[in-house]
């Protein structure tokens, strides 16, 4: 639903002066007031609202006084006149946006778990004049080369309507309790390191480009665990059709998620999916999926569970809880609120590369780099 292309979801940060805590009524499409909820945040890959007089956290340990509890984490919500299908089950179909203010971390300069409505009106307004006051972004560009701008604000979230705290909590991670997320692990550092020196250089071939340069998935995208992304960003929305047997979690861009609900068998451990397999089944009102089956090194031990929860008409309650060995040093969790698009009837087309041929320039203009340095040092 917004502007097809290509820049990094982690650019897309604008919120840089709001604060940290929390959320407030949801956006002018969502017409409806943002239910409670608590915890904490910081900036990272989305809007950020640091409160400046915020006392200082004692600690990033964040040692739990006791595990985490989602059943406990999701009654902290307010829960309104919730739809429901001819079987009994929550309707949560329709189109979800993910955008919000509530950052993935809360910043090291807050310590609640909270922020007041009053607080969290003004942090949405300031993030959108702040959409007003840009007009344009640039993009990311790796060391070295040149670039022009990618598309301006007009076609970002936050410009047509105010992106929302969506809870009050001031951090997407509620589990550590401080927040904030587990450190990485050596091998997943490595990597990360790998990827960002293979994305930096110029580029030598198709296979040395990440895989949203190759159309191939998009960062933030929904599938399995996705979190919120805040104002700047592109692509942020998704689509739930249940179905008897299945629920499909349809994205904007490129990926789709299919959830099993009918007991059928997982694929054999030495089968690895690109999104996993994912298995649902009901506990009360909440939608509970877990996943097995990873690709990836140590996918095999991977294991990620979400949790959807209908809180009323136009709000649905998104957490998972992620015990991936080969990335973090210790399992985490996250909530936090979508909003339905009341205004749109379905998604729009998305055409990565315009017309792909972003890929192909990318490799043209590397290598007419190379012919001119080569002709510089023949000089």
């Amino acid at each position: 639903m917004r502007p097809k292309d290509s820049i990094s979801y982690a650019a897309a940060i604008v919120a840089a002066g709001l604060l940290a805590t929390a959320p407030s009524r949801l956006s002018a499409q969502a017409s409806q007031t943002a239910p409670k909820s608590s915890e904490n945040e910081e900036c990272r890959g989305n809007g950020c609202a640091a409160s400046p007089d915020a006392p200082v956290a004692e600690s990033d340990a964040g040692a739990p006084a006791k595990p985490y509890d989602w059943k406990a984490s999701f009654k902290e919500y307010k829960v309104g006149k919730v739809p429901r299908l001819a079987d009994g089950h929550p309707d949560m179909q329709g189109i979800w946006s993910r955008t919000t203010l509530v950052p993935m971390e809360r910043p090291r300069n807050q310590d609640k778990k909270e922020i007041d409505a009053a607080t969290a009106a003004k942090l949405e307004n300031e993030a959108q004049q702040k959409q007003f006051d840009l007009r344009t972004e640039p993009t990311d560009t790796p060391p070295g080369e040149k670039t022009t701008d990618a598309y301006n604000t007009f076609w970002r979230d936050g410009y047509w309507f105010k992106v929302p705290m969506s809870s009050l909590r001031t951090s997407q991670v509620v589990d550590p309790p401080n927040g904030r997320l587990p450190p990485l692990t050596l091998a997943a550092r490595v990597r990360q390191n790998r990827a960002a020196e293979l994305d930096n250089r110029r580029a030598t071939s198709y296979e040395d480009r990440p895989m949203s340069s190759r159309c191939i998935q998009r960062p933030g995208t929904p599938g399995p665990a996705f979190n919120g992304s805040g104002p700047g960003g592109q692509e942020s929305t998704l689509e739930i059709i249940q179905g008897t047997d299945t629920v499909l979690v349809r994205g904007e861009s490129l990926v789709s998620q299919v959830i099993y609900m009918d007991a059928r068998p997982r694929p054999p451990a030495d089968v690895h999916l690109q999104l996993g397999s994912a298995r649902g089944h009901w506990e009360g009102d909440t939608l509970i999926v877990e996943y097995t089956n990873f690709t990836g090194a140590d996918g095999g031990r991977r294991h990620l569970t979400a949790r959807y929860k209908l809180l009323d008409a136009n709000h649905l309650l998104f957490g998972y809880t992620s015990d991936d060995p080969g990335a973090r040093t210790k399992p985490f969790s996250v909530e936090f609120v979508l909003w339905k698009l009341t205004d749109q009837e379905q998604l729009v087309e998305y055409a990565c590369h315009e017309g792909n041929v972003g890929l192909e320039f990318t490799l043209s203009a590397a290598r007419a780099k190379d012919r001119e340095e080569a002709a510089d040092e023949g000089k």
